[in-house]
């Protein structure tokens, strides 16, 4: 019988043994490690999205999907989400998909068109190099793409009405996705995508979010938006997160403004314990807000100092990190006009 060799019987074959082994595993520790330059978040521009991030804000590298039914608010979010990076001295980029951007409206919800770096995409391949070249480029902090569903292939837009390949779509988001994780690698920019839902009839659910499953594998997370009260307040539930556990939030939503921030204040800072009923109304830090939600929320928006130490409370009783801008010369309009050329 032959016996199986064992290297604790001879101390020098033990050496040789773990010196082999230690060889192979520092050979192999490289692979499998995503390193990134840097880290951090960019701000959504509300205390209810950062908290539901998990990370205080959308992950730099990363992709996040926001999608929901039509109408719904995904573009107010989105246009929010640039004006708070813009307000926090980061470069913003839209990428506008269905050719329905209205600087009008942008400029109603904070965003500073003048300094937006916006591309109307011809089809789906044209908008994925865009957003590459931009990611790649390490001068963007911020791509919005508006809207992953209204990406067509070169192949759509040329052929007859219902002559397409059905699948062409989903085939170029998952190349296009590919690349584009490669590109944000080290990068600091957010890829965040808004899409829509679709009915689906079989294997057991009947709902789910264009352009087939590609983007729910690369995205880093999603979230699903919808309505509670018409019009007033909209349900966020992340149904995946790689950096933090699913959360689920409620609040007030106005048109032109986004998440109402006095609102989510209020509704946040009663949750964690900062905002308190009492006899003599809502008070925080023994400072009376209000008798009630509507007064408190008044009183908010008249007093931006008052607001703005209920907000650096409420973030701290999350544990948000307050935002950082990141600071680095880079030739983002260079790269857009590059990428838009090509």
């Amino acid at each position: 019988m032959t016996r199986g060799y064992n290297p604790s019987a001879d101390p020098r074959q033990q050496s040789l043994f773990n010196n082999r082994l230690q060889g192979e595993l520092e050979r192999l520790a490289p692979f499998g490690r995503r390193n990134r330059e840097i880290e951090g978040v960019v701000p959504s521009g509300s205390v209810t999205i950062d908290a539901a991030m998990g990370a205080g804000g959308l992950p730099r590298g990363r992709m996040v999907e926001l999608f929901g039914p039509a109408g719904v608010g995904k573009t107010t979010i989105g246009l929010q989400t640039l004006a708070a990076a813009q307000h926090q001295g980061e470069t913003a980029a839209l990428v506008d998909a269905e050719y329905a951007f209205d600087p009008a409206y942008a400029a109603r919800v904070g965003v500073d068109t003048a300094s937006l770096l916006v591309t109307q995409a011809a089809d789906g391949d044209q908008a994925f190099r865009i957003v590459e070249k931009l990611a790649s480029s390490k001068a963007v902090d911020l791509i919005l793409v508006d809207s992953l569903a209204a990406l067509v292939t070169p192949e759509e837009r040329e052929a007859a009405i219902g002559d397409a390949n059905p699948f062409g779509q989903c085939e170029m988001i998952a190349s296009g996705l590919r690349r584009l994780s490669r590109a944000l690698i080290g990068s600091p920019a957010v890829v965040l995508f808004l899409n829509q839902i679709r009915a689906y009839r079989g294997f057991g659910y009947t709902e789910t979010s264009a352009g087939g499953w590609s983007l729910k594998l690369h995205a880093a997370v999603r979230a699903d938006l919808r309505e509670v009260r018409m019009g007033k307040r909209l349900s966020l539930r992340v149904v995946k997160n790689q950096l933090a556990e699913n959360l689920r939030f409620e609040f007030d939503f106005a048109a032109g403004t986004g998440v109402v921030p006095e609102a989510e204040l209020i509704d946040r800072g009663m949750e964690m314990g900062v905002v308190r009923v009492g006899a003599q109304g809502l008070t925080c830090n023994g400072r009376v807000l209000g008798r009630n939600r509507e007064a408190a929320m008044e009183h908010l928006a008249a007093d931006p100092g008052l607001a703005a130490e209920v907000r650096a409370l409420v973030r701290a009783s999350l544990g948000l990190p307050q935002p950082k801008p990141v600071r680095r010369a880079g030739e983002a309009r260079m790269a857009l006009e590059q990428a838009s050329g090509e």
